[in-house]
């Protein structure tokens, strides 16, 4: 077992935030990637800060590599979710690519790694640590996840919703940060990445995207928010 919190106080001496944690993992996830393999397990310990580093969430990774034929059209494609079994968080993750675009697309695929770690452990924290991150209360009925998406009543509650809406601005911003661009290049980058979906649905992203702004704006000055918008 990985445990994190000795990982990032040797590296960091002492030192351990989400921030360095989501690097660490996505370093094995692109190590195991680059070396062939069509499967990485593994588990992790989350720590929370604000008790001293002493409350935990156990988390396992299961992340499973897919190779795509040329014919598929897309350098590559994630998909990840976080699953509670018997009262532990599991992290699955599926990252389809087509070998003959890489490494070229290299650069890309880390970042958008980065940015699905980021959105789920968000998830973790929401369901664990409360404390430790600030919630959007956009939407507040039950959610339903039936097999099919959207993960929601309707495709734009599951985007406003008080649990999606911090995930989705976080991962966003971890995408803006690693590609160098700006938060509001990232937004408008994920509506391109994701058009079918908002179309087959009849979301109005301009809606969704003035949700996801507000609520950055609203919490981006929270101690502890991790909403620090990257230099453009």
């Amino acid at each position: 077992m990985i445990k994190l919190k000795d990982i990032l106080q040797e590296r960091l001496g002492g030192e351990r935030t989400r921030k360095q944690m989501i690097l660490a993992i996505s370093r094995d996830i692109i190590n195991a990637f680059k070396a062939g393999k069509t499967k990485l397990k593994d588990r992790f310990e989350l720590y929370l800060a604000a008790t001293n580093w002493e409350t935990k969430a156990e988390v396992f990774l299961d992340v499973s590599f897919l190779q795509l034929p040329p014919s598929s059209g897309i350098a590559f494609s994630i998909g990840a979710g976080m699953d509670p079994r018997k009262g532990v968080d599991t992290l699955d993750i599926l990252i389809e690519y087509d070998p003959s675009e890489f490494p070229k697309s290299m650069s890309a695929l880390v970042a958008e790694v980065k940015e699905v770690l980021e959105h789920e452990l968000e998830h973790v924290g929401q369901q664990g640590f409360e404390r430790m991150y600030v919630q959007s209360n956009r939407y507040t009925e039950p959610l339903t996840y039936p097999a099919e998406a959207p993960q929601a009543p309707t495709h734009y509650l599951y985007l406003v919703s008080n649990t999606e809406v911090p995930a989705y601005v976080k991962g966003l911003l971890k995408r803006a940060k690693v590609k160098r661009i700006s938060f509001d290049e990232a937004l408008e980058e994920y509506h391109m990445e994701n058009q079918a979906v908002f179309q087959r649905h009849n979301t109005p992203w301009d809606k969704v995207k003035e949700v996801w702004v507000k609520w950055y704006h609203q919490n981006k000055d929270k101690p502890g928010s991790q909403l620090k918008q990257p230099k453009s």
